[in-house]
């Protein structure tokens, strides 16, 4: 069969089409944008002209919307329609590169650096949304780039050398990541056609078969009416069949590829290379082998990364997989020869070290290896700093296997990151008693709701203008006969490891909605953490609906508060699910805004009602410009979007005037109230009552 080429009219539409289906989420993020630069520009001698720039993004924005919409609806004239979008997102780009050009008599340099800012990231943001066609991207960030190096090169500062070359640095960066955009996805449309072509070549191959056999079996009844034919077909299948099994040979030698391959595997870790644990606890016992025969010691190093975590999940896994080979490069390079390094896991690394004279050599090489880790990574464009925690066993004083030497190394390295990390520990018996009350802790938390263990205390939400309670925040509390007051940043991760987290979660729903239902105060709100894993299970949201019906509660009242990392785990989990609770009825507020990543088009695509303002924003802000500054402008974008605000960790006077004078409304904290217990808010509420009667007397 003929191999199929697709055309170029093919090629294109595939590779256009994310371009066409991204523009609305582009041309929303660029009308958001261009309206927080109005709303920063307002009051200032640039706000005409910011207002104009508003209206002519809004315009154009919509008008490419229009154009993207025309053509996925009728998938013809594809050039008319792709000229028409790169000139309107030209437009877009000189427009933005206007608000630039204007900032450079702009008196208030602060507010300038704010408008920058928002125009370097749609640059950087624009890359998801414009790369598939290379040159919509280029129309769209010249304009942008060429005004902001006019402006850095000729406003009255002393450092425009610097802001012009970082700037030169920061645009080729993302033009080149766009360009690598644009070529991954040409090569993943060659490998869907490759796929196409592929398949035709197999179905060619089975109907050749099938008519092998056929033609064999006519052959058989007509052997003595043609035997010369027959003979010369017998010939001609030989050479087939000689054809076949040289392709059977190349397939045995990629089999045997394969298997090597695989057995590689087995002993490695995919993606560094270095051999995995497998191979590890075989080094370890050929490295006690030797160090018994030459009465020598040998040590374990447990290393586990700091803040990986984080970075993994706020960054991404393609660059949380960068980093991990980089770190394996730099510590096979730090390392003896004839050191084993090892990736465990995850971000966990186990080192070997043989032939020691005495402990003191293995803190020289523990401290190498974290002296090389904490220099800067440079990722993918991004400057990412980290840290490592070592524990440290010893053979044969901690052990003389590999299990329990890693175990204890492991132990060590518990005590090293619990102490804060970036430090070395060495393993000490006392450290497997540490452990075990962990396991002990946990083992209590598995009977802790059956026998009533946990309980709710509620703190209240004030509004700061009348005084009255509006809303309260239920928080979890674990009282253990054994072991006391456990703080829940002890044992909420426990309930998240074992999977108890649903159970509980399910009784906090039960308890927050009897509370409710027996208050009998409509004009409270009551809210529910969520945790990462709850958003991941479907159950939740059934549960909490049938909880609903069940109680007669109107569903308005609860308000459940999620955190800028659930949105980064899983996006579109989360979103299915806050659809799904927000459909119902419930709020959703996003807590602990303004300590992470949060995008504006999180804000723009999730249901989110309320946003509160995490209390590091709000400690000391009455002496603090700056923070001044960035929570003015989230009370703002706040307003623009139609959402409340809740000011959370407020503990005194000063604190609360400063929100005042934003007209912050929502006030949570010590000021007012500790969390209470239920009892504790009965008596709350009757003294608001009480004085709210004082004042009208």
């Amino acid at each position: 069969m003929a191999k199929i080429f697709p055309t170029n009219q093919v090629i294109l539409t595939k590779q256009v089409a994310p371009l066409f289906t991204s523009t609305l989420s582009g041309g929303i993020g660029n009308i958001l944008a261009a309206f927080l630069a109005y709303l920063i520009l307002k009051d200032t001698a640039l706000e005409t002209s910011a207002l104009q720039i508003f209206a002519l993004i809004f315009a154009v924005s919509v008008l490419r919307i229009i154009v993207s919409r025309l053509y996925l609806k009728t998938k013809s004239n594809i050039h008319f329609y792709l000229h028409s979008h790169v000139i309107l997102t030209l437009g877009i780009g000189m427009l933005w590169g206007y608000l630039a050009y204007s900032q450079l008599n702009a008196t208030d340099e602060s507010l300038r650096n704010l408008i920058f800012l928002i125009m370097f990231g749609l640059i950087a943001a624009s890359i998801a949304t414009l790369s598939s066609w290379i040159m919509s991207y280029l129309v769209y960030v010249f304009p942008q780039s060429i005004a902001i190096l006019y402006v850095f090169s000729n406003i009255d500062s002393e450092y425009n050398f610097y802001m012009v070359v970082a700037y030169l640095i920061f645009i080729v960066s993302m033009i080149l990541t766009s360009i690598r955009f644009n070529k991954n996805h040409q090569k993943q449309i060659d490998l869907i056609f490759n796929n196409k072509q592929l398949i035709e070549d197999l179905n060619s191959e089975i109907h050749i078969r099938e008519n092998f056999q056929l033609e064999l079996e006519i052959k058989k009844t007509d052997l003595e009416k043609s035997k010369s034919d027959l003979e010369n077909k017998v010939t001609e299948r030989t050479r087939e069949l000689s054809n076949i099994n040289t392709h059977l040979e190349d397939v045995i030698v990629k089999k045997e590829d394969a298997e090597k391959n695989l057995q590689y595997l087995a002993y490695h870790d995919e993606l560094t290379g270095l051999p995995n644990k497998n191979l590890l606890v075989d080094r370890i016992n050929q490295s006690i082998k030797i160090s018994s025969r030459d009465n020598q010691q040998m040590a374990i190093l447990f290393l586990d990364l700091d803040r990986f975590k984080n970075i993994n999940d706020s960054l991404g896994h393609t660059i949380g997989d960068k980093l991990i080979q980089e770190v394996a490069n730099r510590m096979h390079k730090t390392l003896r020869s004839h050191d084993t390094v090892s990736r465990n896991g995850g971000d966990e690394f186990v080192i070997v070290l043989e032939r020691l004279k005495n402990h003191n050599e293995a803190i020289y090489v523990a401290k190498k290896v974290i002296n090389c880790l904490t220099e800067t990574f440079d990722i993918l464009s991004h400057k990412i700093h980290i840290g490592a925690s070592i524990g440290i066993s010893v053979f044969p004083s901690d052990g003389d296997t590999p299990l329990i030497l890693l175990r204890n190394a492991d132990t060590a390295m518990y005590r090293a990151k619990q102490a804060g990390g970036n430090q070395l520990q060495f393993y000490d018996p006392s450290m497997s008693n540490q452990l075990r009350d962990r396991i002990e802790l946990e083992n209590e938390l598995h009977s802790a709701l059956v026998n009533n263990e946990f309980y709710l205390v509620y703190q209240p939400q004030v509004n700061s203008v009348t005084g009255e309670t509006i809303g309260l925040e239920s928080l979890l509390r674990w009282e253990n006969p054994k072991h006391g007051s456990i703080p829940p940043d002890r044992f909420v991760p426990l309930l998240e490891e074992t999977g108890l987290i649903y159970a509980v979660s399910e009784w906090v729903v039960t308890e927050v909605l009897n509370f409710i239902h027996k208050l009998n105060n409509d004009a409270i709100t009551f809210s529910i953490n969520l945790s990462p894993l709850q958003c991941t299970n479907s159950k939740f949201t059934d549960n909490f609906k049938m909880q609903i019906e069940k109680s007669g509660v109107n569903p308005g009242q609860v308000e459940f508060e999620i955190t800028e990392s659930l949105l980064i785990n899983d996006f579109e989990k989360t979103k299915a699910c806050l659809d799904e609770l927000h459909s119902c009825g419930s709020t959703i507020a996003l807590d602990d805004f303004g300590t992470g990543y949060t995008s504006m088009t999180y804000l723009a695509r999730l249901p989110i009602d309320v946003i509160k303002i995490d209390k590091s924003l709000i400690r000391n802000i009455h002496e603090n410009k700056n923070l001044q500054s960035i929570v003015n402008a989230i009370v703002t974008m706040s307003n623009s979007l139609g959402k409340k605000n809740i000011f959370e960790g407020v503990e005194n006077i000063s604190e609360l005037n400063e929100i005042k004078k934003m007209e912050g409304e929502i006030i949570q904290g010590f000021l007012f109230s500790k969390p209470l217990k239920e009892a504790e808010v009965n008596d709350w509420l009757h003294r608001e009552r009480s004085h709210q009667s004082e004042k009208m007397a």
